[in-house]
């Protein structure tokens, strides 16, 4: 499957916003479409930094980073969702390894957060080489830990 990885476009909102809400996290937590396309409209509006990856023509999934959000000094991953249909295809992983692209010069580390709900995504963070390093009980609702995540920048000597 050819994938393309590219910078999301206003138009792009409403895609993202859908594949955000049908995710383990945006049901669990009651994401609503319009108002996850006015949060991701008004992400880029503001500067952020968000990607899609996009597969035979359509939104296949997408990614919001924060490229100092951690602690002011590392990457963080505000928020990764794939289309139902395309995961385990590997874009997931396309979209994982651009952000650690896009933000290999920042920082030693790469962060983010995952529900302890969301065993799966834990499962997939961990084949990726994230490791848990702390909770967030009751973070970002009530009666959920959010698991801090993670992965150390490899630094190869001269």
């Amino acid at each position: 499957m050819d994938r393309i990885l590219r910078p999301m476009a206003k138009g792009d909102a409403p895609a993202c916003a859908a594949i955000a809400c049908a995710s383990a996290i945006g049901e669990r937590y009651g994401f609503e479409p319009a108002s996850m396309t006015r949060t991701l409209v008004t992400a880029l509006e503001s500067g952020g930094e968000l990607f899609v990856a996009e597969s035979e023509n359509r939104v296949a999934g997408f990614a919001w980073i924060d490229p100092r959000g951690a602690f002011s000094s590392a990457p963080y991953l505000r928020l990764i969702a794939v289309d139902e249909s395309l995961r385990g295809s590997g874009v997931g992983a396309a979209l994982l390894a651009e952000f650690e692209a896009r933000t290999v010069s920042v920082g030693r580390d790469w962060c983010l957060l995952v529900s302890d709900f969301n065993i799966k995504a834990q499962a997939f963070y961990e084949r990726h080489g994230y490791r848990r390093t702390g909770a967030l009980p009751d973070f970002a609702r009530e009666g959920i830990t959010e698991i801090l995540m993670v992965k150390k920048l490899k630094v190869t000597k001269p």
